[in-house]
């Protein structure tokens, strides 16, 4: 069964709002990063965000139509996350947004969410007590429950959904267990194996499909559901809206021809080079530092005139759009 959220999630329409790395909890099968593991930082996507007009930039650069407030714990911080979770509402009609957090969620704290959160996804720490699904379910508010499943606890795990579906739960997420760097000792040390090929821990997506296949209301979201729908369709949507004139996208990555000079001047030397020999508008061609940047197909029919280094770049669409790919068209 999916939620709203996890529709919205595999079509990449939502925006991941990290508010805080902050968390009182310390699982070690947390995958959280070192850079932001209990770091007080806000990201919108890739992006660091030190103000309210950043976070709207991203969310218009992607056509967001809902957000992700994930963490740490969003919860400890909860005067940030509605003040986010207000501005979004305000700027975008429509705009759906989900909050991840492990809290015990008291009463007053849901009813500052009612009107500004649709839908809350609780990490049960310990599968006995489900107090803050209880607490969450007396309010206008999705609620469901979103856990990693561990290969070892398959009976716990379908015990917990059956306590879960009898107090009115409103949808159940598995997702696949996940290895990183921080927590691959701890899973070693439960026993567990990794997939060479991604990030997944052996034996993670069968026990949740077994689960998934028993009861309706359990969603399966696995690592590849993650990287080949969700983080692939968010780029492919920002794509579309930050490429360049001469940036081809593909696959949801921006594709250009690089000629690589050693000052300015000659890069501006080698635009004017460009522009004279071949008829295209002048924004075809850009100067950045040291560095032209000009359509890929340019770039490989300039390498038989331009003696330079020259290759095709595939870089990520994301704010601080990392080289992803690199092919020479001359050393």
């Amino acid at each position: 069964m999916l939620s709203k959220g996890c529709h919205l999630c595999l079509q990449g329409a939502k925006l991941v709002l990290f508010v805080t790395g902050l968390c009182t909890w310390n699982c070690g099968y947390c995958p959280l990063s070192e850079r932001r593991w209990q770091k007080d930082l806000v990201y919108a996507n890739e992006r660091l965000v030190t103000a309210d007009d950043e976070l709207l930039e991203e969310a218009r650069l992607m056509d967001a139509l809902g957000t992700g407030i994930t963490g740490g714990d969003p919860v400890l911080r909860l005067d940030r996350t509605l003040h986010y979770a207000a501005l979004l509402k305000h700027k975008f009609s429509n705009h759906h947004i989900h909050l991840y957090t492990a809290s015990p969620l008291h009463n007053d704290e849901l009813q500052r969410m009612e009107g500004l959160i649709d839908e809350i996804r609780i990490h049960l720490i310990d599968f006995h007590n489900i107090s803050a699904v209880k607490n969450a379910l007396n309010y206008q508010v999705d609620v469901g429950v979103e856990i990693p499943m561990f290969p070892s606890r398959v009976d716990e795990t379908r015990e917990l959904i059956h306590r879960l579906k009898e107090v009115g739960i409103h949808f159940i997420n598995l997702n696949e267990l996940e290895y990183a760097d921080r927590n691959t000792q701890y899973l070693r040390k439960l026993g567990y194996s990794f997939d060479a090929d991604s990030c997944s821990v052996l034996g993670s997506e069968e026990a949740a499909l077994e689960l998934a296949q028993e009861e309706e209301i359990v969603h399966y979201c696995s690592a590849r559901d993650k990287d080949a729908l969700q983080l692939r369709n968010r780029l492919i949507r920002r794509a579309q809206n930050v490429a360049k004139l001469y940036e081809e996208i593909e696959d949801g990555l921006l594709v250009k021809g690089v000629i690589f000079c050693s000052t300015p001047q000659e890069a501006y030397a080698v635009k004017a080079l460009l522009t004279e020999k071949v008829d295209v508008p002048d924004t075809f061609i850009d100067v950045v530092g040291t560095r032209v940047e000009t359509h890929w197909a340019l770039a490989e029919e300039a390498s038989s005139w331009i003696k330079a280094k020259i290759g095709i770049e595939k870089r990520y669409p994301t704010f601080d759009q990392p080289l992803i790919e690199y092919i020479p068209i001359t050393d």
